[in-house]
Parts: C-alpha cells; sequence; structure tokens
C-alpha cells in the first residue's frame, strides 16, 4: 500500500512540473514583432485595432486565433492568416498577419428579427465599408418588413481618436403601420419618420456596457385610419389619436447599459443577454406650436442555459415604462408572434398604446434532428408567455397577465435565415393560432 501510495505521489508530481513546464513554455513566448503583408490599401493601424497581441507580451494559440476570427469578421478583408515565425532569440516569435483585401464596393442581402418590427428582409444593401483603408464603416440599406419599409444610410468610425469608441452616424426614412382596434374592427394608420442619429458607443473594456445617442426626427402620423388588411374601410382619426396627427418633431437624447455573455450570437445555449435604456424626449406639436416632453424607460433581461445533450432553457423579463403623454408611437404593444404568442397580433394593447407593459417568456429548445451535423438547422421549442400591457391609473396585478403556451419549429433556410412557427394557444380559451414569422422570439 505504501508503495502504491508513493508511485502515486510521484504521477501527480511529475504531471505537476510537466503542465507548469508547459504554462511556463506559454507564457514565456514572447512577440518581438508584428509584421503586416497583404494591405497595399488599409492602414497597418486599422489592423493593429483589432489585435490583442502586443509586442513584447506572451501569446496563445487561442489568442491568435481569435484574432484572426476578429479580422475576418469586420469584413475588411477578403482572407486573413496569421502566422508564427520564430524569432531572433529564444522563446520569441514575429507574427505575420497576412490579409487579403476587399477592393470594391459590394452587395448585400440579409434578414432578420428585431424587437420593434419583426421579422425584416433587405433586397438591397450596398456596402462601401473601409473605401479609403482607414477602417471605416459606410453603407446603404432597404428594409422590407412586417407593416414597415425603411431606407438606412449609416456610418460607422471605429475606435475614434485611437480611443475604445466608436461614433455612429445615421440618415433614416422609415414608413410604419400602427395597429389600432376600433369598435372591434381592426385598422391600420401610416406614420412616417424621417430623421438623423449620431451616437457612441465602446467597443471594448468597461466602456463597451455603454452607448449614448442623440436623434432628431420629424414624425408625420396619417389623419385617417383604413381597415386592415384590404383597406376597405377608411375613418378619421378617433379621439385618443387626433392630437397626434400631422407633423411632429421630436428630439432624443439616449443612454443605455448593455451586457452580453452568450456563447454565440445565433441561437445561444448559454450566457446572459441585458439592456438598460433610458430616453429624454421634447416635442414640438405643430398644431399649437408647444413642447411637450416624455420619457421612456426599458429593462430587458435575458438567459440562456444549457441542460443536457442538446437541450437549451431560454428565459426573458421585460419591463417598460413611458410617460402617460408620449405619442402612441413611443409606446407599447402586447399580443402577437412577437411578444404573446396565441393572440391576434396587438389585441392586448389599450387604446393609443401602452405606457406600462411587462413581458415573460419561457422556452425550452431543443434539437429535432440527430442526423444533422449543424443542429440548428432543424430545431423544435416548448413555450410559455405571459404578460400585461396598460395605462393609469390602471394598477399590475396577478389577476390582470395574459398567458398563451405552445410549441413550435425553427427551421434554418437559405438566404432568409431561421423561419419560426408556432402553435400557440391563449390561456384559458385555448382558441389555436398559428403564427408564421422569422428568427427567436429572444
Amino acid at each position: 500500500m505504501r508503495h502504491f501510495i508513493l508511485h502515486f505521489s510521484l504521477c501527480i508530481l511529475m504531471l505537476t512540473i510537466s503542465l507548469q513546464g508547459q504554462a511556463q513554455n506559454e507564457r514565456t513566448l514572447l512577440v518581438e514583432a508584428i509584421q503586416y503583408d497583404g494591405n497595399t490599401k488599409t492602414n497597418a493601424s486599422v489592423i493593429r485595432n483589432y489585435l490583442t497581441i502586443q509586442e513584447g507580451l506572451p501569446i496563445t494559440k487561442q489568442q491568435l486565433a481569435d484574432d484572426e476570427q476578429r479580422l475576418r469578421q469586420t469584413n475588411f478583408f477578403q482572407d486573413v492568416e496569421i502566422l508564427i515565425m520564430p524569432g531572433s532569440g529564444q522563446a520569441q516569435a514575429v507574427v505575420t498577419v497576412k490579409v487579403k483585401e476587399r477592393r470594391w464596393p459590394y452587395l448585400q442581402f440579409k434578414s432578420g428579427f428585431n424587437e420593434l418590427d419583426g421579422w425584416y428582409i433587405s433586397p438591397l444593401g450596398v456596402r462601401l465599408d473601409n473605401l479609403t483603408g482607414h477602417g471605416n464603416y459606410l453603407g446603404y440599406e432597404f428594409l422590407l418588413g412586417d407593416r414597415f419599409v425603411g431606407s438606412y444610410f449609416d456610418f460607422v468610425m471605429p475606435f475614434l481618436a485611437g480611443t475604445e469608441y466608436n461614433l455612429n452616424a445615421q440618415v433614416l426614412g422609415e414608413r410604419r403601420n400602427f395597429i389600432h382596434f376600433v369598435e372591434q374592427e381592426r385598422f391600420g394608420q401610416d406614420v412616417t419618420f424621417a430623421g438623423l442619429m449620431l451616437g457612441v458607443n465602446g467597443n471594448s473594456g468597461l466602456a463597451k456596457l455603454f452607448s449614448v445617442a442623440v436623434r432628431a426626427e420629424n414624425v408625420r402620423a396619417d389623419s385617417i385610419l383604413k381597415t386592415f388588411p384590404n383597406d376597405s374601410l377608411v375613418i378619421p382619426s378617433p379621439e385618443f389619436l387626433s392630437p397626434y396627427d400631422e407633423d411632429h418633431g421630436i428630439f432624443k437624447f439616449i443612454a443605455s447599459m448593455n451586457i452580453d455573455t452568450r456563447d454565440r450570437q445565433v441561437n445561444p445555449s448559454s450566457g446572459w443577454w441585458g439592456s438598460l435604456t433610458f430616453e429624454r424626449a421634447a416635442m414640438n406639436r405643430s398644431q399649437t406650436d408647444s413642447i411637450q416632453n416624455f420619457n421612456r424607460f426599458i429593462i430587458d433581461l435575458r438567459r440562456y442555459q444549457p441542460i443536457w445533450k442538446g437541450l437549451t432553457g431560454a428565459i426573458r423579463l421585460k419591463y417598460a415604462e413611458s410617460s402617460e403623454n408620449a405619442p402612441f408611437f413611443e409606446r407599447f404593444y402586447l399580443g402577437g408572434p412577437n411578444s404573446l404568442r396565441g393572440y391576434e397580433d396587438r389585441i392586448l394593447t389599450p387604446d393609443g398604446y401602452a405606457s406600462h407593459l411587462s413581458q415573460a417568456s419561457a422556452e425550452l429548445r431543443f434539437p429535432l434532428s440527430a442526423r444533422l451535423k449543424d443542429k440548428s438547422r432543424l430545431s423544435g421549442v416548448l413555450f410559455y408567455d405571459a404578460g400585461y400591457a396598460w395605462n393609469d391609473p390602471e394598477k399590475w396585478t396577478f389577476d390582470k397577465l395574459k398567458t398563451g403556451l405552445g410549441f413550435g419549429a425553427r427551421v434554418r433556410m437559405p438566404v432568409v435565415g431561421l423561419l419560426r412557427l408556432d402553435f400557440a394557444y391563449p390561456i384559458p380559451s385555448y382558441d389555436f393560432r398559428f403564427h408564421l414569422s422569422l428568427g427567436h422570439t429572444f
């Protein structure tokens, strides 16, 4: 027994020394120099901004792989390769970053999903990123979505003045269709937006958690409502909407804090995502030439937890609040495929939209095929949604919550992305409703 304990102890000691030696070798592999190859247009400082390796500091293979991926994700280059060559001394290395530059503007087609618009596609997008070699992003997109169209010119200057901040600018034009229910009839109202937004956000370190922006826009709400979706009946804007007809100028200050520890942005299986947003706005009501101030506050928290062999749990909690005098197009809605499944789109929204919103969802996600290498191509989900949207002087109580449950399938399609099919049942009526959309709900 003593011999066994002695041999076991010696093995543990030798293994510890070996691991320490490997770690020491990895720690003492220092970067002597960083070289760049193939960047005839791109400034070397642009490439350097996306690297974590530094001269005189140790490196690891994982670090180099992460830096290579980071450079690829800029889309400035058609190909990226990072090589390690022996340096002039022992345990020293020369790192060579080889790139094949993207020379010309290119067209881009994409699809997706977001909180405000639901699904959207971009049949026309033009990218002129890194056009002068200084690492700027520049492009135009035309979007078509669920009751909205929009045109956007975007400009981003990463690492502003050598700092960890990005400068963002956007010129936008949008037309959105808002759903209202008048005497049990469903109507749509068009609202157009045209404006400019300037913002700053962090790209690394603690600064990555924060962003600020200002947005100035002109908003015009139609003074008529049309039955949705066939426009068979037209009525004048009802009393609860008429204060916001015609043109209004709105100036906003937006501050937000965000956290993202998800393992991946698309189809995450672990980690947290959270957002806290505050908006202060001033609206010039052209009909009265008066200034009306209002606020908005939104907190959104999501958790993704691996459970067992591809089984993932996903939970979301959201609370939103606006001033009671905020216009309807700055307030909140409930009901439909993008909020509370099992109900008609926005049917749970009070007249003039809601100044308060509470919402919660839980999903159990799982692959539907064991043969597919990429399990996200075909997956299933069981879900439960709950929520309540209200205006003052109403108060939140458990008995006012609306709930729904069901099951669905997710199919990853070429070009359009993740196709979402949900079979939902409101509680307690359990009247079946089918929802078809794009992307995960959260």
